[in-house]
C-alpha cells in the first residue's frame, strides 16, 4: 500500500516530517490528523509511561481520533527522525477518493482491533458465567457491558436483553442504587448493600450488591463491577424474628422466666452462626473478584516478562485499597518454576522488596485439592518488626493465559484479621473451592 501511495503525485502535498523526540500530537488533544508511517518510529505515551510503539512502514495511527470524532487518547513522540503522510479530517475524503487502497487498509486494521476486544470480552464473560454470583459490569455512563448466566437467573433478564441498558433499570429504586453507587466511587472501599428488584415471575426479591470502581492506569473512573447474590429468603427470615420479638416483649411480665429465656436465649444461638458463615462467604468472594481482577491485568505483562509493568499494577492494587481494613498484606509473582518474579508489600521496603526477587518456593508446601484452582501456603518470614519471624498464611492461585500455566498469583494474608475477623485458619481455607476461569461449563 504504501509504495503505490508514495508513487500518487497527489499525496506529496501531505508529506511531513519529524525530528527525534519532536511531539506529533499530545494526549486529549482535539486534534483528528490521520497519519500513515512511512519511515522512521514513533513511542506511544499514555501519562508518563510508554505503552507501544510503532516502527512498521504503512503503519497507521490517529484514526480513532478521526473516526470517533474524540480527543487524542495518547502521546505520540518521535523516537527516531520520522517521515509520514499526515492528512487533515477536512482532506481526509478526497485523500480517500484518490487513493482507495487506503480504505481498505484501514478497514481491515479496524476489523483486527475488533477481533482481539470480542475475543477479551469473550474471554471475561466465559469466566464470569463460572462464578456463583450474579457479575453485572458497566461503562462510565452506566450502560451493562457485561452480564453473566447468574445474573440472569437472580434478574429474571437474558443478557441480549440487557446489553447496554442502563443499570439502574434493574433495581426497585433506581436513586438508591445511584446514593449507594456514589458513595462507593467517594469512599473506594463501602460495604455491600441490600437493595430490591422485581423479578418477572418471582416478584419483588433483596439483592445483597457489592460493588467495585473500575479505573484504567491515570484513575479515570472507567465503570463498575458489581456482584449479586438473594438474600430474599434471610430477609424474610429477619422479619419474622422481628415480629416475633415485638409480639414476645409486652408478654415478658406474664410469661416470667420462660419468656426471659425464649426471648434472650434462643436468638442469641440462632442468630450467631449467621454472620460468621456470612463473613467468610465474604472473603471467598472478594478473594475471587480480586483474583479476577488482577489475573485480568496481569496475565499479559507476566507472560511478556514486563516487570515494570506488573509491579506498577500491584502497588495501584494496593494504592485504590483501605490498609486498615485490608485483609492482604501483600501479593506475590511466582513463575512456572515457582520463583518470585514480582512482589509488593505494604510492610516491606524497596529494598527488602528487591531482595525477594528470583527467591525459591519450591520448598514449601503448596497444599489444596486439584478440583480448585487455589493452593494454601504456611511459611514462616523474618522482618524489621519481628526479627524472630511470624508465621504467615498465604493463598495461591493459578495464573493461566491462554490455557498456558505462567505461574502464581499469592495473596499474603493478614494473620490477624484472618482469625479475628474471620475466625479462618489454614484448614478453612483449603475448604473453599475456586473454579478455573478458563474451564468450560460442564467439565
Amino acid at each position: 500500500m504504501l509504495d503505490q501511495l508514495l508513487k500518487n503525485p497527489d499525496v506529496k502535498k501531505f508529506m511531513t516530517s519529524f525530528e527525534a523526540g519532536q511531539t506529533l500530537f499530545m494526549e486529549n488533544d482535539a486534534s483528528r490528523d490521520l497519519y500513515i508511517l512511512v519511515s522512521g518510529s514513533v513511542d506511544i505515551i499514555k501519562g508518563q509511561k510508554k505503552i507501544n510503539e510503532i516502527t512498521e512502514s504503512g503503519a497507521l495511527f490517529g484514526e480513532m481520533s478521526l473516526f470517533l470524532d474524540s480527543r487524542r487518547t495518547a502521546t505520540v513522540k518521535a523516537k527516531t527522525d520520522v517521515k509520514a503522510i499526515r492528512i487533515p479530517p477536512e482532506e481526509i475524503d478526497r485523500f480517500l477518493d484518490s487513493c482507495p487502497d487506503v480504505v481498505w487498509e484501514i478497514t481491515r486494521y479496524l476489523a483486527k482491533r475488533l477481533d482481539m476486544a470480542s475475543r477479551i470480552l469473550y474471554g471475561l464473560n466465559e469466566f464470569y458465567d463460572q462464578l456463583p454470583d450474579a457479575v453485572i459490569m458497566t461503562d462510565r455512563e452506566g450502560r451493562i457491558i457485561a452480564w453473566n448466566a447468574a445474573a440472569s437467573l437472580l434478574y429474571g433478564r437474558d443478557s441480549d436483553q440487557m446489553r447496554q441498558s442502563s443499570a439502574e433499570e434493574i433495581y426497585e429504586d433506581p436513586k438508591i442504587y445511584r446514593d449507594y453507587l456514589n458513595e462507593v466511587q467517594d469512599k473506594f472501599a463501602v460495604s455491600e448493600r441490600i437493595l430490591n428488584v422485581r423479578h418477572p415471575k418471582k416478584g419483588l426479591r433483596s439483592i445483597s450488591t457489592s460493588m467495585n470502581v473500575l479505573y484504567d492506569a491515570h484513575h479515570n473512573f472507567q465503570g463498575v463491577l458489581s456482584l449479586g447474590r438473594d438474600v430474599t429468603e434471610a430477609k424474610k427470615m429477619e422479619r419474622r424474628y422481628l415480629r416475633i420479638r415485638n409480639w414476645v416483649l409486652p408478654a415478658l411480665v406474664a410469661l416470667g422466666l420462660l419468656a426471659v429465656v425464649t426471648f434472650f436465649v434462643y436468638p442469641y444461638f440462632t442468630k450467631g452462626y449467621l454472620p460468621m458463615d456470612t463473613q467468610k462467604q465474604d472473603l471467598k468472594n472478594q478473594l475471587a473478584k480480586d483474583y479476577l481482577l488482577l489475573r485480568s491485568i496481569l496475565a499479559e505483562p507476566f507472560a511478556a516478562g514486563d516487570r515494570e509493568k506488573t509491579n506498577h499494577l500491584l502497588r495501584e492494587f494496593f494504592d485504590v485499597q483501605d490498609v486498615s481494613a485490608a485483609i492482604y498484606k501483600g501479593l506475590v509473582l511466582l513463575n512456572d518454576q515457582k520463583r518470585v518474579f514480582d512482589a509488593y508489600s505494604v510492610d516491606m521496603d524497596d529494598d527488602e522488596l528487591n531482595e525477594m526477587i528470583g527467591n525459591s518456593y519450591s520448598g514449601i508446601p503448596f497444599l489444596g485439592s486439584d478440583d480448585s484452582v487455589h493452593r494454601v501456603l504456611t511459611l514462616y518470614r523474618v522482618s524489621k518488626e519481628y526479627p524472630m519471624g511470624y508465621r504467615g498464611i498465604e493463598v495461591a492461585f493459578e495464573m493461566k493465559r491462554n490455557g498456558e500455566f505462567l505461574g502464581w498469583l499469592l495473596f499474603q494474608m493478614d494473620t490477624q484479621k484472618l482469625t479475628n475477623i474471620y475466625e479462618l485458619d489454614e484448614d478453612s481455607l483449603l475448604k473453599f473451592r475456586f473454579k478455573d476461569p478458563e474451564e468450560k461449563p460442564g467439565r
